[in-house]
């Protein structure tokens, strides 16, 4: 789910398209200040699909996984920082590459 399942964002993927979750806190809605992309994988799915969490929410499947958070100081120069509060955007292909190689490496 993306964008508070908004069916429009989840019909602009594709499967093969990467995905990074960024994580403000913590826990959703009042944890500690975390800051860090937490989650990463790509998409599976074909269409979007209705949610069964979110009544008229839509979801893409995906296989995700968790990573050890990835602070938001260390990919800041390759994301566009006044458009993570709105929950889904599109990065280039050069600051996604440059922000992939920095999950691979990491724990390394």
């Amino acid at each position: 789910m993306a964008s508070h399942g908004k069916r429009p964002p989840l019909a602009r993927m594709s499967p093969g398209d990467g995905v990074l979750i960024y994580s403000p806190t913590t826990t959703h809605p009042h944890g500690e200040p975390l800051r860090a992309v937490t989650i990463v994988g790509e998409v599976t799915g074909d269409e979007p699909e209705p949610s069964d969490v979110i009544p008229h929410g839509f979801r893409r499947a995906a296989s995700l996984r968790e990573i050890e958070p990835l602070p938001l100081e260390d990919i800041r120069e390759h994301l566009p920082l006044s458009r993570i509060r709105f929950g889904f955007f599109e990065l280039d292909a050069a600051n996604a590459a440059a922000i992939w190689t920095l999950v691979e490496h990491q724990g390394r």
